[in-house]
């Protein structure tokens, strides 16, 4: 049992440097989505302050309207998939 819990963690690993690659490629919004990647994986630890700075910064009220919807979407979406339990316990 301890194996398959450990291959879990190893390959949630891996998709969160997955994501972080791809939103460093991909995104129009880079730092944002890394900060909500690495604010949000896989390792049952507190997230760092500096992730969820950048996340608070990016909705603030001086923002664009539109900059803010895409990181609550962003953010939501990803918490939705990402189960763990200090995740929850930091954003609500």
């Amino acid at each position: 049992m301890g194996t398959l819990q450990s291959l879990r963690k190893a390959y949630g690993a891996l998709k969160d440097q997955t994501k972080v690659g791809l939103a460093h490629v991909n995104s129009d919004f880079k730092d944002v989505d890394v900060a909500i990647v690495k604010a949000t994986n896989h390792v049952e630890c507190p997230p760092k302050e500096r992730h969820l700075r950048k996340i608070l910064v990016a909705t603030s009220a001086i923002r664009p309207r539109a900059d803010v919807a895409y990181c609550i979407h962003a953010l939501a979406r990803r918490l939705a998939k990402t189960h763990n339990w200090t995740d929850y316990c930091c954003f609500k």
